[in-house]
Formats: C-alpha cells, structure tokens, sequence
C-alpha cells in the first residue's frame, strides 16, 4: 500500500488519541493534532511531485460488498486534481491547529476542539482522495457533524446553539437530494468507483428516464442530467448557495479558527471540488451546466451587493465567501473548472489568511482598546488632488493588464466552450470596472483622511496625512510589479498545463493555445472599462449627479433591503420554520401528549383495579384463619413432641413457641393491614395521575423541533422522490 495513506490516517489517528485519552493530554491536546496534520501536508507535497513526475496514483483500501456481480471498493485517488486540494487543504489546516494552540489557551473544551478539529481536517482530507461515490457521501455527512460540532463549541451560548442547529438542518435537506444522486448513479453504472462513472459516461449520453412511469404518464428526462442535478443538490448545500446559504453566516458564532478552517480549507470547498471531479460528466448534460451557472452567478451577484452593507467584520467575510463560491460554482457551469480550480485555491489561502488576521485584530482591540491614532472627521474639507487621482487611475488599470494581457483566459477556455469563453469577457469585463470603482474609493478613503497623531518628544496632537507615493517607492514598486505580473503569467501557463488532465483529456483536444503575454488593440476595451469605474469613483466623491442618485428613495430602499440580505432569513421562518413548528406543536399535542397521558391513565386504573383485588383477597377473616391454623398446628406439634418427649421443661417451651407463633401472626396482619395496603395502592395511582399530568403541562424542548423537523423533511424528501422516480 502506498505511503500517502498516512495522508488522511495521520489526522484520524490523531482524533482516536485524543477522543478515546480521557483527560491523560488537556492542556497538550495540540501537541497531537499540530504534527499530525503537519505531516499530512509534508506527505501531500510529496504527492505533488510523485504526480507531476509519475501521473496518477491509486490506493485499494478495503472491499465493503461483494455479492455476485455486485461489488463496492472503498478507493483512494491522487491526480493533479486531488493534490492541488490536499496542498491546500492540509496547510491551511495546519496552520490553523498552530493558531488555535494559542488562540483556545483557557478553553474548558480545548482537547473537544483538537480531537473534532482533526477529524474535519480528515473527512476533507479523504474527501478529495475519494475515488468512490459512497465514500465521498459517508465524509460528506462526517464534515456535516464536525461542522455542528465546531459551530456549537460554545454551546453555553443560545447564539451558537442556534447556528449550529441551521447549519445541520440546511446542510441535512441538501444532502437528501445528494444520497439519491448516489443510489441513482449506482443504479444507472452499476458500480460507485468515480473513475469508472466517468469513463461511461458517454455511453449512456442519450439515454432518458421517466418520471411519471408509475402514473402511467410520460416525462422524460436525460439521464445524466437527473444524475448531475441530484449530485449538485449537495453541493448547493454544502457551499452555501442560493436558497441554501444562510446558514454559513451564523456560522461566524464559532471560533474565529473554525471560521478559517469552514470558509477557507474545508466544508465550503466541497461543492466546486465535487463538480471540478464529475466535470466529464457534467459538460454531457447542458442543461446542468445552465442550473450550475445560473445558481452560481445569481449566489456570486447576492453576496457582493450584501457584503457591502455589512457593518460585522465577520459577517462581512462570510458573505464575501458566499460570493466567492458562487463565483467558483458558476465558472464551473460554463465549463471553465481550470479557473474554478485557481480560484478556489486563491481564495482559500487569502481567506485563511483574513479570518485569522480578524481573529488577532478583534482580540487586540479587545484588549488594548484605546490607541493614540485619532482620525479628524473633517476629511472632505480636503480637496482631491491629481498625483492622488492618477494614482487610483493606475491602480485600476492594473486588473485589465493582468485580466486580458496574458494566459488567464486559457484557464477559461480549456474546455474550448463557447460559453466558458463569454462568460470570460463578460466577468472580466465587470470586475475590471467594479473594481476601478472600489480601488478609486478606497484610494481616497485611505490617503485623503488625516490622524491626529501624538508627538512623542512634545506631547501634542500632530495632524498628519499619509502619501500613496513618494519618488523613493516608484523604482520597487515597478520591479515589484514586473516581478509579480512575470511569476502570475508563468504560474498561470503551468497551471492550465498540469491540471487539464484530471479534467478528461478526451474532451479537451480543441482546447485553445497558451496565449503569449503581449499588449494587443483588445486592450482597449477593459482599459475603457477600467477608466469608466474610475470617472464613476470620481463622480460619486465629487458629490454631482450620481451623488444625488445615492441619496434618492429608491437606492435607500434597495440599501435597506440588502442590509437585512434580501429577507431570506425571514422569508424562511414566515413560510418553512414556523408552519413545520405548528405541525409538529400540533402533532406532539395530539399524537405525543395524548397518546403518553392516556396510557398513563391506563397504567393507574390498572393498578387501582389490582390493589382492589389484592385488598378483596386479603381478606381480615382469611389472615385470622390462616393465622389460626398456624398456631393449632403449632399446639398439634407441641403435643405430639410431649406425647413423644416426656417431661416437663419441653411442654412449657413448646407452649412458649405456639403463643410466640400466634404473636407474630397477628403482628404481620398489623403490618400487612388493608387499609395500609390500600393507602399505599391508592398512593401509586396518584402518583400515577399525576405523572401524566406533568407530563402534559411539558413543552416540546428545542432538540425534539430540529429533529421532528429533521424527520418530516426527510418523508416530504423521500415520498417526492419516489413519486417522481417510481
């Protein structure tokens, strides 16, 4: 067996120390975890090369059936796919277990953190090494635990209770639709092994299935397309797209590490990984392709316009991640994975780096809350000056230069699509002018305010305004960005080249050629852009005309409506939460409450009727004739031992022990008296009665809502299903 099993084995075994110790490493619970997962990276670097010399390789782990014909291999898979990820999964990873050995110093759970924490880190791990569908669902649905259990570490507070709960149950509706996905993809291949479901893949393009079969109805649909949407219903979940994103900014209640690890290196990444792996299959069914870029560009346009009326750093970052991955899951539905791929990982490694740094930036104003910096609110006294203003016309310019001036449009049309190549101009085009408008106002937020800074030789106030450039800058800024535009456009030619392959090289044959990076007349039109974002920047600074148009009613209307997130959140609970609520309120009333009271009250009659007739039966008259007898019998005894025995001395001790038997006899009818019997039966009943009372007067807790809700959209999932397959 290969050596890059202990990839996703190392954090596993990690896990089992820490979950089955006990107490035995607390405090040194990351002395565990910390080389575990750095390990994990160092032999996923290894990987990257043993692939980039060797191709792929495959690892047999175990045979979970095998009867008959049917046989299902639980398999590992590392192409040029899989090592991207680990390369970014296990180092984000590994830096956040670093972080967190000080950042969760003095938590009551810090060995809790450590052992699920390692155990996220090896269901994503596995997850991108998986070359078997059920494989990916079962670490699919493990990440769907370790996320609630993070969300909810602080689960002394109702706020994170709460957003683990939405968590779990928006992720649980998603994967419904995935686990069909998987029994239908089997049912389709007759095997689960990826590799082999994409290879047929072809073979069964054409091929239609229909729903309405069991109503003697006709409604056809392709084959691969009911497999991909299926597939892609888990993934909307998991990466949180629209209607099933608004779980992930709750998850800001967790620890800001967890935060990292969810929105940088797992759980969220999960979606575009898994459509980047089944991509030979999804450019068979078109009209997949359309869902998948409709939902992601619709996600990705959500999240921008939201995050910029966030006023909650984190909630802020979170919706940005909402608008990042729908900007991945709608590259990936018009056929530009390449791109998603780069994406992902560029996003990951800077989302990282943001969450933690958020992390430390809160903690350090938390603690040293008053700073010497004070900015003097009368900034647009300033005026704005032109070295100011071509600075920001410059740094605009920039993204058309790298955007359209090199390789990146191969990462775009690798699969020669001519709607990836669209979409392309399209983005480009936009980014590239939303983004004159954003560098043109952050520009001039940042240089054109003053502070008032304390001298520290006089003591005074010092107002002071920083420079954007100064002539000591230009000469590094110019190597630096020769330097950096060089290193994007060879990286970006490399790129394309090595992961093509996990792609289905069969499919790629027409793909376009690396474009050399030359100054072409097609730069006109994103340099035009460029200048067009920087004169609407301008305008809206000046205060003229678009100024004006901010203010309006309508564009307060609309900032109102995205500052509460278009009213998902409570869009859901008016028309889902709360009638399933009531259903199940009404169903604990009248199936539960009544149901439990009235076998109570069963239970009390019966009891009630048993002591009557214990009590008819023991009767006064039968105990003093039983304990009459007894003591006859006695006296018969004591005689024929003296009719035996001859003397004295045995006569008295026998009459000694019948007067002793009749004494006690007539004790235990005291004891054992009916009315004691009855009281005590009578006793039971009651509290009987009352058990059923109290049980009546509990309301459902919240644990037994989220999971009767669980239960009636798993049957409302499960009986659409049928109806639709059967």
């Amino acid at each position: 067996m290969s050596i890059f099993i202990l990839i996703p084995l190392l954090p596993l075994m990690a896990f089992l120390t820490l979950a089955f110790s006990g107490n035995r490493f607390g405090a040194t619970s990351h002395r565990i975890g910390i080389p575990a997962v750095g390990l994990s990276f160092a032999f996923s670097v290894a990987a990257l090369v043993s692939v980039s010399t060797g191709g792929p390789i495959s690892i047999s782990l175990y045979r979970l059936i095998e009867v008959g014909s049917l046989v299902v291999d639980l398999d590992l898979y590392i192409d040029q796919l899989t090592v991207l990820l680990l390369l970014l999964v296990t180092g984000v990873s590994f830096v956040v277990h670093v972080y967190s050995s000080r950042y969760m110093i003095g938590d009551p759970h810090y060995r809790r953190f450590f052992a699920v924490t390692t155990l996220f880190t090896f269901a994503m791990v596995a997850l991108v090494m998986s070359n078997n569908l059920l494989l990916t669902y079962m670490l699919w649905e493990i990440m769907g635990i370790c996320s609630y259990l993070l969300i909810s570490h602080g689960a002394d507070r109702t706020a994170a209770a709460r957003a683990a709960t939405k968590a779990f149950l928006t992720n649980s509706v998603a994967d419904v639709g995935f686990g069909f996905g998987v029994v239908l993809t089997f049912a389709t291949y007759g095997t689960l092994d990826i590799q082999q479901i994409l290879a047929a893949a072809p073979s069964i393009s054409g091929q239609s299935t229909n729903l309405l079969g069991w109503l003697g109805s006709e409604l056809m649909i392709e084959t691969n397309t009911l497999l991909t949407l299926l597939l892609f219903a888990g993934a909307v979940g998991k990466s949180a797209q629209v209607p099933l994103h608004i779980w992930l900014p709750f998850a800001m209640e967790a620890p800001t590490p967890v935060s990292a690890l969810i929105h940088a290196a797992t759980m969220v990444n999960a979606g575009p990984f898994l459509l980047v792996r089944l991509s030979p299959m999804l450019v068979l069914a078109p009209t997949t392709m359309t869902v998948i870029a409709v939902v992601g560009g619709t996600t990705a346009l959500y999240g921008a316009l939201v995050s910029l009326t966030q006023t909650d750093i984190k909630k802020l970052l979170a919706y940005s991640t909402i608008s990042q991955i729908g900007f991945m899951i709608f590259a990936c539905g018009v056929g530009a994975f390449v791109a998603a791929v780069f994406h992902l990982l560029a996003h990951g490694f800077l989302k990282g780096f943001l969450f933690l740094s958020t992390g430390n930036a809160l903690r350090a104003v938390a603690s040293h809350g008053h700073g010497e910096s004070h900015a003097v609110p009368d900034s647009h006294a300033l005026r704005l000056s032109s070295p100011l203003s071509l600075g920001a016309l410059l740094l605009a310019c920039i993204p058309a230069l790298i955007l359209f001036a090199g390789p990146y449009e191969r990462m775009w049309t690798a699969h020669d699509l001519p709607s990836a190549r669209a979409a392309f101009l399209f983005v480009g085009l936009g980014t590239v002018f939303f983004t004159a408008i954003y560098v043109f106002r952050g520009v001039v937020s940042l240089f054109q305010q003053q502070f008032a800074v304390r001298d520290d030789e006089t003591g005074a106030l010092v107002s002071i305004q920083p420079r954007m450039l100064s002539a000591a800058h230009v000469p590094g800024l110019v190597l630096g960005g020769i330097a950096g535009s060089a290193l994007l456009m060879l990286l970006w030619s490399w790129f394309a080249e090595f992961l093509t392959p996990a792609l289905g090289a069969s499919r790629l044959a027409s793909a376009v050629p690396v474009q050399a990076a030359v100054l072409s007349p097609w730069l006109l039109a994103p340099l035009t852009a460029a200048v067009a974002g920087w004169v609407v920047g301008y305008r809206l600074h000046s205060g003229s005309g678009l100024a004006t148009l901010a203010r309006s009613d309508w564009m307060k209307t609309l900032y109102v409506a995205l500052l509460n997130k278009l009213y998902f959140d409570e869009i859901y609970d008016t028309y889902v939460v709360q009638p399933v609520l009531r259903l199940v309120n009404w169903l604990w009333r009248v199936v539960d409450l009544k149901g439990i009271n009235s076998a109570v009250h069963g239970v009390g009659i019966a009891v009630l009727w048993f002591a009557r007739g214990i009590g008819s039966v023991l009767e006064v008259h039968t105990v003093e004739r039983g304990s009459t007898g007894v003591g006859r019998a006695v006296l018969i005894l004591s005689r024929w031992l003296w009719g035996t025995i001859e003397g004295r001395g045995v006569e008295r001790v026998v009459e000694e022990s019948a007067s002793s038997s009749l004494r006690l006899s007539a004790w235990l009818w005291r004891v054992v008296d009916r009315r004691v019997t009855d009281q005590a039966l009578e006793g039971v009943g009651r509290l009987a009665d009352e058990t059923g009372l109290a049980l009546q007067r509990i309301e459902p807790r919240t644990l037994q809502h989220h999971l009767l809700l669980v239960v009636c959209w798993l049957v409302l999932a499960i009986g659409l299903s049928y109806w639709f397959l059967l």
